[in-house]
């Protein structure tokens, strides 16, 4: 009994930690910028921008310094950065107070949600959504794809 109970639970958290991939609803996310203000990721999002490392961040970050401060805003887009892997302190004193610099928010996933977001190693990951279901999961590299994908 306790062997199928502790399947079950092992199964669904499997089920959920992969449930960012073509087909699937998107779960109403509420994840906090690099200003603690809470942004709820719904059926209002086009599409996410997530970066899992320093070299994607910095892609993206250039890509939206060349745009108006509301870009993200007005096209629906939500950019979600994985900085867990970041020691705490880095984070808090130099990287945080860095981020508060920058004119977009950055929405900054914690350990909870990290599983859910699809990685390809050294790449920044799109996923488009349509009435809250993801449409489509790509990967790319440079800022040329990034300009790309948002002409």
């Amino acid at each position: 009994m306790i062997k199928k109970l502790l399947l079950t639970i092992f199964l669904g958290l499997s089920a959920f930690a992969n449930s960012l991939t073509v087909g699937n609803d998107l779960p109403i996310l509420t994840i906090k910028d690099q200003f603690e203000k809470e942004h709820v990721v719904d059926s209002n999002v086009k599409t996410i921008i997530f970066s899992a490392s320093k070299d994607e961040s910095t892609t993206i970050k250039n890509f939206l310094n060349t745009k108006d401060k509301d870009y993200l805003a007005n096209n629906h887009i939500a950019y979600v950065a994985d900085i867990t892997g970041m020691p705490s302190l880095i984070s808090k004193f130099i990287a945080l107070p860095k981020m508060r610099d920058y004119s977009f928010p950055i929405l900054l996933i914690d350990e909870d949600n990290k599983a859910l977001f699809p990685v390809e190693e050294d790449k920044i990951t799109i996923i488009s959504l349509e009435n809250s279901k993801i449409t489509n999961v790509k990967y790319i590299k440079t800022a040329e794809d990034l300009a790309a994908t948002f002409k």
